[in-house]
């Protein structure tokens, strides 16, 4: 019993790491870079309006600037203030000029609602090319999956930025003392949670193939957040070290180090994507399916 337990684990261990393996093999063979940059072009062009959009729920349902000063006071800890400064002004001053905050809010849903849904298309050809699969959706029904999901992905990034930066004195006034201690220690745990959703749900909804089924949390979501997470930290800390950045590009400093953390981000995404379609190819492979180094995932309808 013993013996077949370790020829088991041994077994498992050999098959995670070829999964590892062929993930990164395939990612560079599916220009997973190349993919991320197109990625990283339309997840900032749907950045400020989401931004824009988050600020005028503050304005409609909470108190706005009181609420948004407080937000942006603990972003100022984490957040490099040559990246936070011209987004904060830039929020400022478009609600400023939109008037009232529920104008805003419907101008802020309706120029994140394109963007974002560009973002989703871009997302749809990459993992297309990870999985394999053919164009299968006709284009009123690509566009009526990706509007959903972009209200899905939203509700989903927001929350994250309320668990994330709703703390402190925010929570506490909301809360009360011991609340707030509890939410600032639970906060994180569910921010994590939440990235893995948001994860597993691109995995999902996206690409055009019909999945097993769908799973809360995925191995490729664990890989992608993990990976983003790890490279998020490396980054930061490089530019809590090095001022090479603000010397050699001055004010353009702050977007740079937006595009590369955006980039990051979708390679993460991406990354994650080919660890699920390898663990597939091992799947199909244990049940005897032909041809395994193509995936025979059926396409969607």
């Amino acid at each position: 019993m013993r013996g077949s337990r370790s020829t088991d684990t041994l077994l498992s261990v050999r098959r995670g790491w070829r999964v590892a393996k062929r993930s990164v093999v395939s990612f560079y063979e599916d220009q997973g870079t190349h993919h991320a940059a197109a990625l990283t072009y339309y997840a900032l062009m749907s950045l400020f309006p989401t931004l824009l959009l988050a600020v005028s729920l503050l304005g409609v349902f909470g108190e706005f600037p009181g609420t948004y000063d407080a937000i942006v006071g603990h972003l100022r800890r984490v957040v490099p203030p040559v990246t936070l400064a011209p987004l904060d002004a830039a929020v400022r001053a478009a609600l400023k000029s939109k008037g009232t905050a529920a104008t805003g809010l419907v101008v802020a849903t309706l120029t994140a609602l394109y963007g974002a849904t560009g973002y989703l298309e871009a997302a749809r050809r990459a993992l297309n090319v990870v999985f394999e699969a053919p164009r299968g959706r006709s284009f009123v029904r690509r566009k009526l999956t990706d509007v959903a999901s972009t209200f899905v992905l939203m509700t989903l990034v927001l929350t994250t930025l309320v668990l994330m930066f709703a703390g402190g004195g925010i929570a506490r006034g909301v809360l009360g003392g011991e609340a707030a201690t509890v939410w600032r220690i639970a906060r994180w745990p569910g921010a994590f949670a939440i990235a893995l959703l948001v994860f597993s749900f691109i995995y999902y909804v996206t690409p055009d193939v019909r999945q097993r089924a769908f799973r809360w949390i995925t191995p490729g979501a664990l890989a992608g957040v993990a990976v983003w997470l790890t490279a998020s930290a490396a980054f930061s800390d490089y530019l809590a070290n090095f001022n090479g950045l603000n010397v050699t590009y001055g004010s353009f400093a702050a977007a740079i180090i937006l595009l590369v953390w955006l980039w990051l981000t979708n390679v993460a995404l991406l990354f994650g994507a080919e660890v699920n379609a390898e663990i597939e190819r091992a799947k199909e492979i244990d049940e005897g399916v032909p041809e395994p180094e193509t995936l025979k995932l059926p396409p969607a309808h």
